[in-house]
């Protein structure tokens, strides 16, 4: 039986939170070694090498980035693929791109029971939040940023998010989560 392999890199730590408590379990299912690796403050060499790496193990990887104020997801691979990477081998089918930001996805998988439960005044669809906005949305209760992501992780329920994010739709799907 073949050993399947997935390294998933990520920007930073709240998509590492993220990750770690909601995508890498569904990834577990299926793979018998799920990695994640920041590459935000690595260097493009660096990053190249280490796909590089992937592919020659023939493993299977995706490299996440959040759209910030590119104009659209076609821009934003090639960004990352070009001027972040500088990786000529980089296919850009494994980049998928957050739209706006990781913390949209965060705050779409909460229903309202969970929304009111939280303290969280926000009742539609996420796909135009930005970390501005989250960070404007929570409640004084919570001691750091980071406790309040932690708890918003909690109550997320995946199909609420595959609902309220069409960017976590689209990757849900295209990864079969």
């Amino acid at each position: 039986m073949e050993y399947k392999r997935l390294f998933i890199l990520l920007e930073g730590n709240d998509d590492e939170r993220f990750f770690e408590k909601i995508i890498k379990p569904e990834f577990e299912k299926r793979y018998d070694y799920v990695k994640l690796y920041l590459y935000a403050d690595k260097s493009p060499k660096t990053i190249e090498n280490f796909i590089k790496s992937i592919v020659a193990m023939m493993a299977d990887y995706i490299i996440m980035a959040d759209i910030n104020r590119s104009p659209c997801v076609t821009r934003k691979k090639e960004v990352v693929a070009y001027k972040k990477i500088r990786g000529k081998r980089v296919n850009k089918e494994n980049i998928m791109v957050v739209i706006k930001e990781i913390e949209s996805w965060y705050l779409g998988g909460l229903d309202p029971a969970s929304l009111k439960d939280l303290g969280i005044k926000y009742g539609k669809k996420t796909d135009d939040l930005t970390k501005k906005q989250f960070n404007r949305l929570m409640p004084g209760k919570f001691i750091s940023r980071i406790d309040f992501m932690q708890e918003i992780l909690k109550y997320f329920k995946l199909e609420t998010a595959k609902q309220n994010n069409r960017s976590f739709h689209y990757f849900v799907k295209r990864f079969k989560i």
